[in-house]
């Protein structure tokens, strides 16, 4: 199977529908999740995807200078989103977006027992609660989506030193309470990076 940069490549080149439907393939269900994330209804989500890629389709021709579509295709969501929230202001607030990157944790239950699982996810839910809402959703980009420090620097509207620096105070602080919390790195890191998160 292609890459998505492959597949980008090949639709702007000659406008392959097989390529197109490659890139919507490779990116939608994390796309979806992040919207979960950002607290924008299941419904939002997807209306803002399809839009986003409707767009990308008509406007194959004006996109060609883009050449990581991965971060670009992010940020329009991300956008289409709030021109949602601000359309329809009682159901996906643009305030509640912006205080509110939400990372629901979840246990692996084949790694361990139920009582340890409820502990641990309580733990690592103090965690997150600990951190900024920006440093939320740079971790969720990092370790879930599994994007590069330069394309989460585009989808945040920043430079790549400052998502670094993002990224690392969100780790430390996270380290520092995890031995607060009396979680061993690994088991912190595991709880955390490993995603034991699960979108709402």
């Amino acid at each position: 199977m292609r890459s998505i940069l492959d597949n980008w490549a090949h639709f702007i080149k000659i406008g392959d529908d097989a390529s197109f439907s490659e890139v919507y393939n490779q990116i939608a269900d994390d796309l979806f999740a992040y919207g979960l994330s950002l607290g924008f209804q299941r419904e939002n989500c997807k209306d803002a995807i399809q839009d986003v890629f409707i767009k990308i389709y008509l406007s194959r021709k004006s996109l060609s200078h883009i050449h990581n579509i991965t971060p670009y295709i992010f940020r329009s969501f991300k956008n289409r989103l709030i021109d949602f929230s601000r359309i329809d202001k009682y159901s996906d607030s643009i305030n509640s977006f912006d205080d509110n990157f939400v990372l629901e944790v979840t246990v692996l239950d084949n790694i361990i027992d139920n009582e340890t699982a409820i502990i641990l996810k309580e733990k690592v839910d103090r965690l997150l609660k600990n951190i900024t809402p920006n440093q939320r959703e740079a971790v969720y980009l990092k370790y879930v989506t599994g994007l590069q420090h330069k394309e989460i620097a585009e989808i945040l509207n920043i430079n790549e030193e400052s998502a670094r620096k993002l990224l690392y105070r969100a780790m430390d602080k996270l380290r520092k309470m995890a031995s607060d919390e009396e979680l061993s790195k690994k088991t912190a890191l595991l709880a955390v990076l490993q995603v034991l998160i699960k979108m709402i």
